[in-house]
Order: C-alpha cells, then structure tokens, then sequence
C-alpha cells in the first residue's frame, strides 16, 4: 500500500473526509469505498474523469492510484477539440461521466512513460495541449511536503474552489489535505456561480479553514468580504497561478484574509515553493518546498529534481527548464520576476519583463486585468480591464511611479475582460498574450486601415 494510503488509517475513523453536500464519507470508511471502484477498474487501462467536482471524482481518482493505472483528468474549460485530442494522445480507453463508466473502443496499453500515474494536460493555446506524464511518487512528494511546512493548527476544512482536474487543487488540495487528516468539502463548481460571486457564502456555510485561489478569484473573494464581511474560520489560503503584486496580499491580509503565495509547474506535480505563516517573505512566492532542489542558471529558474517522467511521446529524466525568470536568496526564498520566452526588448534595448510592469498595475483596485506590450517599440503600452475608467489614468500613473523610465506605460487601451469563456485566459487564470495581442492589436490595425480608407 503506498503512502498516501498509508495515512487514511491513521485518521480518526469517524471523522468526516469527503462531503459534496449530497454524499460523505468518514475516514473508516474511505479505503473501502476506494477499494470498490478499483474492482470496478478492472478492464481499464487508461481513465479519463469527466465530472464536476463532487465526492465521486476523489473516490474514482484514488481508486485509479491505487489500481495503478494512468487517470486523465478532463478540466471543464477545455474546447470540444481540446477534449478529444486530450484523450487520444493519452490512449484513454474509459472515460468516467455523468452517465457512468464507459469504454471508449480503444484497446491496449497507453503510450506513456512507464509509471505514469497521472496526465495532467497543459491549458494551451490551441487544440493540442501538452500532457505532462506524473508519477504516483512526484505527487506524494508534493503533498507530503505542503503537510511538513503546515502545521497540525492548520488541520481544519479544506474547500475545493478550483476545478479538480487543475493539479493544483488535486494534488496540493484534496491529496495534501487527506494526507493531513482534514475534511474536504467538494462543492459543485456550479454553486460557485460563473464569476465566482457565490464563493464567499460556500466559504462561510462550510466553515473552510483552507483553500487554494488564483489571483482573480481573489480578487472576487475580497469584492465580496467588502460587502459581507470577514471570514473568521479561514487560517491558510494560498494562491498561485501567475504573479501576485505583493501590495495585493496586503490589501488582503488588512481584510483579514490570511493569503500566502505560492509557484508550481505542472512538471513538478504542482507546488514548488510556498510562503506559510512560519516562512514568510515579501516580494518572493514562498520557501522552496523541503522535497524540491532548485537552482538559477543564467537568471532562469531550474528543477533539479521535477518529478515528471516526460511529455506524451517524449519521455526525460535530469533537470527542467521551468522559461520563469527569478532569483533564490540564501534562505530558500524563490523570486519570480518574468517568463523567459514573454521579456520585452524594447527598441532602446532595454529587457522588460511584462509580468513586473503588470503587477505594479494590477496593485490598484480599480485595474482588474492587464496585458502589457511594447516589444521593439520605444515605450510599453497596456490593455486594461478596470471597475472604474474614471480612475485608469490615476492608477496607471500610481505604477508608473514605481517604475523606472524605461518600465513605464506611456498608453493604453480599456478592454473588456479576458475570461475562459472568450478564451484569453488560461484554466488557471493566466492571460493568453498572443491570443489577447492578436485580438486587440489587430483589431486596432484593421480600423486604422478601415478610417483611410
């Protein structure tokens, strides 16, 4: 029995594990519920789970672990396209949905690495996401580490506010939180409402001491402490998904939010560093987690030890590459300053990161979203997403102050918000910069074009 497994045992067994509101399960009870879907799993070779959050997806997700057979989690905001490429290049041969378990025709072994427990698919840009291939033991690494840096105080209510098929949420969420002991609470992603304006409600009637948010649903959270209040039972939230402002976590923190941020990599099965109560720095994404070794190679963050066994048809072992530029301090501090591939070089040769300039627009409360752009021109510019275009110039003036010269943005453009719907951000809530650039730039091209003509 490995580890994870392990540790359900140790649990109180009338404690309560899992609960969606319609279904519980007590920790007495979990390893035979799990041990049922795994005769269940007997044909399958490879799994792909298309379900809402609930109980029933944690139970058949275990029971593939266990089984020891490849899971596919299908996040909900894929395209149809994205979906079935998913599936083929995993060679799924079932798929778990709302109308049960279900052979999908395909026959034999899945083209993966060996050991492959989980294919976590990248949100990507196109209809051909990279699915990154995670053994059973990269993803225990991971909760067992977030366990060690939180203490026992922190064992409460975990609520799953991401969907389950994002690893961050599977692995650092509902796995760490077993591993610890605590209850995890799985409502419908549909309770949460589509912009997340029910989350503060779920977070109260549940009493969730834990969760784990990306910046804009932050943002949604501490819109809706403004208008109902605090929320007493909360002790630990972390965020992660792309860069935070540090101005941002302390506006959180003086409402009472305890908000810690985090990184991770789908390679390295999630989480890599965290800032918790006891280790906490300003201006980094936390301690690097006590099972990561990790070094900075010509200013890029490097993995020595990620935990990934390859991409789909393309199997590696030995260090990874992370793109993310940053720093690390004597004290295991990691700093994240920009992606490799996203630096700006403007036209007086000057390097810019355009998460930086970002974040110090998006430390204003009245700027929402910001994509920031400027590659070979003399001065950067930025499309915003803000509540009150009243306020635009104040604000981008407020960040400018901050900047050097060269980091400034001379102009911009209001737009409307980037959401999955519209397909500029990713499932973790990253903006889609050639997607958002490509939209808005050559839209702008095109009516120049059209007022000329």
């Amino acid at each position: 029995m490995s580890s994870i497994f392990e540790h359900f045992q140790t649990h109180d067994p009338a404690k309560v594990a899992l609960t969606d509101g319609e279904r519980t399960v007590l920790y007495g009870d979990l390893l035979h519920e799990i041990d049922t879907r795994v005769d269940a799993l007997f044909a399958v070779s490879c799994l792909a789970i298309a379900l809402d959050n609930s109980v029933s997806w944690v139970l058949w997700d275990l029971a593939a672990l266990k089984a020891g057979i490849p899971c596919v989690p299908m996040p909900p905001f894929f395209t149809d396209a994205q979906l079935y490429h998913s599936l083929q290049a995993a060679g799924v041969t079932h798929t778990l949905s709302p109308e049960g378990l279900r052979s999908i025709g395909k026959e034999g072994e899945p083209p993966l690495p060996t050991g492959t427990a989980k294919v976590t698919f990248t949100s990507g840009t196109t209809g051909a996401p990279k699915g990154v291939c995670l053994s059973q033991k990269a993803m225990e690494n991971v909760a067992h580490s977030i366990v060690e840096v939180l203490s026992d105080e922190f064992v409460g209510t975990h609520a799953c506010v991401l969907p389950l098929a994002v690893l961050l949420e599977n692995v650092a969420g509902v796995y760490a939180a077993l591993v610890a002991g605590c209850t995890v609470n799985l409502g419908s992603l549909h309770n949460f409402g589509a912009n997340y304006e029910n989350l503060h409600a779920h977070l109260k009637n549940s009493h969730a001491t834990s969760a784990i948010l990306v910046p804009e649903t932050l943002r949604s959270l501490m819109a809706q402490i403004a208008l109902y209040g605090p929320l007493p039972d909360l002790k630990f939230v972390a965020v992660g998904g792309s860069k935070v402002d540090p101005k941002l976590i302390t506006q959180a923190r003086a409402m009472k939010l305890p908000v810690y941020e985090g990184y991770g990599l789908s390679e390295c099965a999630s989480v890599v560093s965290l800032n918790t109560p006891e280790h906490d720095k300003r201006d980094s994404v936390g301690h690097v987690l006590p099972h990561v070794q990790t070094r900075i190679e010509d200013g890029e963050i490097i993995i020595i030890n990620p935990g990934f066994l390859g991409y789909i048809g393309d199997e590696r072992s030995g260090p990874f590459a992370t793109g993310d530029l940053g720093t690390l301090d004597n004290e295991w501090f990691l700093s994240v300053t920009g992606r490799k591939k996203n630096v700006l070089i403007t036209s007086y040769g000057r390097n810019v990161s355009p998460e930086w300039v970002e974040a110090a627009l998006l430390a204003h409360p009245a700027i929402l979203q910001a994509v920031v752009y400027g590659d070979a021109q003399p001065h950067l510019s930025a499309l915003l997403v803000t509540s009150a275009p009243d306020q635009t110039h104040n604000a981008v003036d407020a960040a400018n102050a901050s900047l050097p010269d060269y980091a400034q943005i001379k102009d911009f453009r209001i737009v409307p918000p980037f959401t999955l719907e519209n397909r500029t951000l990713t499932g973790t809530g990253r903006p889609r910069r050639d997607h958002i650039l490509n939209l808005y730039i050559q839209e702008t091209t095109d009516e120049l074009l059209r007022s000329t003509c």
